[in-house]
């Protein structure tokens, strides 16, 4: 089983021709250097959002993440994220749960459809993926993100639940709609398009 992650996938399916080949290639790399922290831009903050949650703290705790930053792209990135973040929360009255995961399978490859976060207000339950990065948003990546979360993650039937996209450098948060259901079959003959291109390799 090849295990990428839903960002490397997202990639792929939402690339044509060569650039769809790049992507593999570099997944493939990164298996064989074996995973490293250091190369995952926003792990930190990532967790960080998700241990502030987590454990209770005041928005102004990802504040912390700023202090000490030697990596010039994250003295530039991290504040505006941090800034995001906290406007999206704003005087939002909410409660933390964990979000629901789930690995899914086809063809030989496995993606870990993971949101970060897990939210309840105003009487809904929204499971959001984060989305750190600067380029805007594409629909085909909200498309393949939400499709993923709303077919396959579990979802209490007493609570309304909306799977989401947070575009966090712009505080948006962008609902999940329902997609057509026939995107899976489209999507799995991407996985097995990934799997057939990393065998070859």
């Amino acid at each position: 089983m090849i295990d990428i992650t839903l960002t490397d996938f997202v990639d792929f399916v939402s690339k044509a021709g060569t650039p769809k080949l790049t992507v593999v290639k570099n997944v493939k790399k990164h298996h064989l250097d074996e995973y490293d922290p250091q190369t995952d831009f926003y792990r930190a903050i990532r967790k960080g959002i998700v241990d502030m949650h987590r454990l209770g703290k005041p928005k102004d705790a990802l504040d912390d993440l700023l202090f000490g930053l030697t990596d010039k792209k994250k003295q530039t990135a991290y504040p505006e994220l941090v800034t995001g973040y906290k406007k999206f929360l704003g005087k939002k009255n909410y409660v933390w749960f964990a979000p629901p995961k789930h690995r899914w399978e086809h063809a030989g490859l496995a993606i870990s459809v993971n949101p970060e976060v897990g939210l309840e207000f105003d009487g809904v339950r929204h499971v959001v993926k984060l989305y750190f990065k600067a380029p805007k948003l594409g629909k085909i990546q909200m498309d393949i993100v939400t499709h993923l979360m709303t077919s396959f993650l579990p979802k209490p039937q007493s609570k309304v639940t909306s799977f989401d996209m947070l575009d966090i450098r712009h505080a948006k948060l962008i609902p999940g709609n329902p997609t057509d259901p026939s995107l899976t079959a489209l999507l799995e003959g991407e996985a097995a398009s990934f799997a057939q291109i990393y065998k070859s390799l």
